[in-house]
């Protein structure tokens, strides 16, 4: 059986550094031979150098007080935050997630202590179009559409509950009622998609110190912290016009924010990106003469922001080591790469932050079983003992096919 395993494996890898994806073909190489529990462990044992920023806590305590996580229990998932510093930030965020997900999350948080924290940071700025179907119940067949038609490329982040969820919840069977939160007409769509997604996982996996979050919310609120000092590096970054000029010339086709627009009466997703002194899609513009207006803009308007944003945050000024899927493994160490060349990051350190962290694969038994067909009685095989290799075979044909060379300009959250 590893004899095969490893000839499949290797034929992989090659096919992988012949595309150029030379980043997850080397995470491959170096970890399919290893039990998974000990695998996960090792993904675990990350200590950061540095501390966390104070704006940084109180973004996620914001985010964690948001989505109704207890104060007693809030404490305690920060100090796990600043101790461990490893999130997973692979999910986008929707009410259900698909069988690759909840194998990432299940391999993720196997290596975390029970009193300890697994925190999964979903990523909301893509649209309900996005084909995770963050506006679902996913199931194998018969999924469950939440959204009327008007919004299916609306912006998943700081959505609002329609008619058609409510509608949609009184239907649903009575296993995943029970893990159902209750839903306002109007109120956060993504409160209540994390809840659900959480509820549902928890319950698969048999875990409850799983945490879902949405991290653009996180760095939406430390960019409201830290854009009013201005010796922060990202005050620079947009106010100051050295730094946002050798900022662009690194880093020249990255989506800063995704904001909604109206296209006649339905809701779609735009983006902004740097244009000289300003922040620019294809209907607005936002002058970057002071943070005040910027700040408002997050605040009032949705500005969502993009991925650059959310990694330079996380991973390069906070040390977070982020675990992520086969796009992460490649695009993360570019990122690294290329703020390593740049004068204002010198004083970060950031190559000690490790880049690479490929969390990815399906369950070989039940390759494709949705967490909700596991909860209406579908069998659930889940073995700590398999190698890691086992896991990432069953997925071959996306590994090989997946659209991630480490070229920036091609970059999409996946």
């Amino acid at each position: 059986m590893e004899k095969e395993l490893k000839s499949e494996l290797l034929e992989i890898i090659k096919t992988l550094k012949d595309l150029k994806k030379e980043r997850l073909a080397r995470c491959i190489e170096e970890n399919w031979q290893k039990t998974v529990l000990p695998y996960s462990e090792q993904l675990n044992s990350y200590k950061p150098s540095i501390k966390l920023e104070k704006e940084m806590s109180i973004a996620f305590e914001k985010e964690l007080l948001r989505i109704g996580q207890k104060k007693e229990e809030i404490a305690k998932i920060l100090t796990s935050l600043e101790e461990r510093r490893t999130i997973q930030t692979g999910p986008h965020l929707g009410a259900t997630e698909g069988p690759r997900m909840l194998c990432i999350n299940w391999l993720g948080s196997l290596g975390v202590k029970k009193d300890d924290y697994y925190v999964v940071g979903m990523f909301s700025g893509i649209p309900f179009s996005n084909h995770f179907r963050p506006g679902r119940i996913n199931k194998k067949i018969d999924s469950i559409n939440l959204f009327p038609s008007n919004m299916q490329d609306a912006l998943v982040y700081r959505s609002v509950i329609p008619q058609k969820l409510l509608d949609a919840v009184k239907n649903l069977p009575e296993k995943i009622k029970e893990l159902t939160p209750t839903a306002t007409l109007g109120e956060s769509y993504t409160k209540w998609a994390l809840n659900i997604c959480q509820n549902i996982e928890r319950n698969v996996l048999k875990k409850q110190n799983l945490i879902y979050l949405d991290i653009n919310e996180v760095i939406a609120e430390y960019l409201i912290q830290v854009l009013k000092n201005k010796n922060h590096i990202f005050y620079k970054i947009f106010f100051d016009t050295k730094t946002r000029e050798e900022f662009i010339k690194a880093f020249p086709n990255e989506i800063i924010f995704y904001s909604p627009i109206i296209d006649g009466k339905y809701e779609a997703t735009e983006n902004f990106f740097f244009s000289e002194n300003k922040l620019k899609n294809k209907e607005k513009e936002i002058l970057l003469g002071n943070p005040e207006r910027l700040i408002q803009e997050i605040k009032e308007n949705r500005l969502c922001p993009g991925l650059i944003i959310g990694f330079l945050a996380l991973t390069f000024l906070n040390h977070f080591k982020c675990l992520g899927s086969f796009a992460q493994v490649e695009y993360l160490p570019v990122y690294q790469e290329k703020f390593l060349k740049l004068d204002f990051m010198k004083e970060f350190k950031i190559e000690k932050v490790p880049t690479a962290n490929l969390t990815t694969g399906t369950f070989p038994e039940n390759p494709n079983s949705f967490p909700v067909d596991i909860i209406l009685g579908e069998k659930l095989i889940k073995n700590p003992n398999m190698l890691f290799g086992e896991i990432l075979i069953t997925m071959k044909e996306v590994l090989i096919g997946s659209y991630f060379t480490g070229d920036s300009k091609n970059n999409k959250k996946s």
